[in-house]
């Protein structure tokens, strides 16, 4: 099973809804966090940084989907609490879920990148 989270608003290369830290990083550089949110989610996407692996600087995704595995525990539970702190400052996340994908073109541990394909499994939406 995979799980993407995203927000409503629809990413302008690959043309979905955006990934929650695409989502992220702009609530950072808002100005509208106090200081202990400001600092919660700044810790977050640094664990995100130091601990999940980003595609070599020849992966060309533009319109490939990053998809967290169900089996990333750790990752998903972090991005549960990006989740919480998105949604008190008004942003509207969903969850997909995917059984397979039919286009990998990357993957590591925790996460794959795939693009739309015909031969995916069924996405739920929660």
């Amino acid at each position: 099973m995979f799980l993407r989270f995203t927000s409503t608003h629809i990413d302008e290369d690959s043309h979905q809804p955006q990934g929650i830290f695409v989502a992220a990083y702009p609530l950072l550089d808002s100005g509208d966090l106090d200081p202990v949110e400001w600092k919660v989610l700044r810790e977050l996407l640094d664990w995100f940084k130091e601990n999940l692996p980003s595609p070599p600087d020849s992966f060309y995704a533009s319109r490939a989907i990053f998809w967290f595995k169900s089996n990333a525990h750790e990752s998903i539970s972090r991005v549960w609490q990006m989740i919480y702190l998105l949604k008190s400052h008004a942003y509207h996340i969903e969850v997909y879920k995917c059984p397979r994908l039919g286009n990998i073109s990357y993957e590591n541990k925790f996460q794959v990148a795939a693009y739309p394909s015909d031969r995916d499994g069924k996405i739920t939406i929660r």
